[in-house]
């Protein structure tokens, strides 16, 4: 299904890929959409299981690389998962989440894999908490790994309160954020600094440098609308859930955004 999507936009000559992984059961690596999915999108790796066949091997020419499933779902890797779940469905705060997290040695970061249950289920069939789901993962430094149901489940018009998804929004090869990370170092190899979290379901900010720039990145894994602090709003760059009607900018539940500096 992803395959088709991105067949649509066409092939790019020179495609920017970014350390980021796509995985796919080999019937659709051995598909004929397989070769254009490669040479259109800019995933620099792809895990096909349970092994690429003659065809996806072929498809590949040496553009990109294969891994095995076994090294996406470590044990390490899994908890970074359950956490960043549990993180958007509000179970726990920005600062458990923080707290969860460090020290894992994760080096893959995933929301779904055969074993868990899609990414809609897993956050309640809730769009927004899907699609934040998807940025905390392209947020956060590390390799972001990709399913066709992760992606197709959150990018189809979603109703009121909901959102679409931001890897693939845009109509373009890779979305904003995944040509980002192919743009920007820090998202892949950064250090975050943290400037909140909340101890309850509320505020995570944390800022990343863009060579000499900064970028910060706002998080509201609550139920309720939470007033930011002051943010330059020329700056912005992505924001989904952020309301500016009144004196100071409101992050509604499940919203995120991205400011420059």
């Amino acid at each position: 299904m992803l395959a088709l999507l991105l067949v649509a936009v066409g092939a790019l000559e020179d495609t920017p890929r970014t350390p980021s992984i796509y995985r796919c059961p080999a019937a659709e690596a051995e598909s004929k959409f397989f070769e254009p999915l490669i040479d259109s999108d800019g995933f620099d790796t792809y895990c096909v299981e349970p092994k690429p066949g003659p065809r996806a091997t072929a498809a590949a020419k040496g553009k990109v690389k294969f891994i095995s499933a076994k090294l996406i779902d470590t044990p390490a890797n899994l908890r970074w998962r359950n956490a960043a779940i549990d993180f958007v469905n509000g179970k726990i705060s920005p600062r458990e989440w923080l707290s969860k997290t460090k020290g894992l040695h994760e080096t893959i970061h995933f929301l779904s894999n055969p074993k868990t249950a899609d990414l809609r289920s897993a956050t309640g069939a809730v769009t927004r908490r899907a699609v934040q789901a998807e940025m905390l993962v392209l947020s956060w430094p590390g390799k972001p790994c990709f399913t066709a149901d992760d992606i197709v489940q959150t990018r189809y018009f979603p109703g009121p309160g909901a959102y679409e998804s931001w890897i693939l929004a845009m109509n373009d090869y890779l979305g904003p954020m995944l040509y980002g990370r192919s743009q920007n170092s820090s998202l892949v190899t950064g250090n975050p600094k943290i400037v909140r979290a909340d101890p309850a379901p509320g505020l995570l900010i944390f800022t990343l440098p863009d060579g000499k720039k900064t970028q910060t990145f706002y998080f509201n894994n609550s139920k309720d609308p939470i007033a930011l602090p002051p943010i330059k709003l020329e700056l912005l760059t992505i924001n989904v859930g952020l309301n500016l009607e009144g004196a100071k900018p409101f992050l509604n539940s499940g919203g995120f955004a991205i400011v420059g500096s």
